[in-house]
C-alpha cells in the first residue's frame, strides 16, 4: 500500500482516480491545487503524486519546482488535457522539470493503473547509491 496525492482541480479526476486507487489497496489524498499540495506532503508524506497541469493558484510546474526542492524523493505523475494546445507539449515540459511519467488526459484506466505501479516500483529518486557506504 502506498500513499498518493491527487492534485486536480476538477473534483470529478479526483473521484474517479481516487476510487481506483484505493480499490488497488493504496490510501489516498485530494488536493485541488499546488499550495493545498505541497501543504498536505508535509502533513502526511506521499510515494506518488498525481499532479494535474492546469490549476488555479498554483500551476503544475510550479508544484513541480517546489516539490523538488521540498520533496526531492516523491515520485510525480503529470497528467494534463492540456486545454486549447493539447497535453503533449505541456507534459513533455513536465517532465524536463522533474515528473517521472506523464499520461494525457482523458485516463485510461488500464493505462493509468500501469503509469501509477510502475511508478511505485522504482526506486526513491533523492536515495543515492553511495548512501549505505557514507
Amino acid at each position: 500500500m502506498a500513499n498518493i496525492l491527487i492534485v486536480d482541480d476538477d473534483p470529478t479526476i479526483q473521484l474517479i482516480a481516487g476510487e481506483l486507487l484505493r480499490a488497488e489497496g493504496h490510501a489516498v489524498v485530494n488536493a485541488g491545487d499546488g499550495v493545498e499540495a505541497l501543504k498536505a506532503l508535509v502533513a502526511i508524506p506521499a510515494d506518488l503524486v498525481v499532479l494535474d497541469m492546469l490549476m488555479p493558484n498554483m500551476d503544475g510546474l510550479e508544484t513541480i519546482i517546489e516539490m523538488r526542492k521540498s520533496h526531492p524523493g516523491v515520485k510525480i505523475l503529470a497528467i494534463s488535457s492540456g486545454g486549447p494546445m493539447g497535453p503533449h507539449d505541456l507534459l513533455r515540459t513536465a517532465k524536463l522539470f522533474g515528473a517521472d511519467d506523464s499520461l494525457a488526459k482523458p485516463l485510461s484506466f488500464s493505462t493509468f493503473g500501469a503509469a501509477v505501479e510502475r511508478l511505485l516500483g522504482q526506486p526513491d529518486r533523492a536515495a543515492s547509491p553511495f548512501a549505505e557506504n557514507g
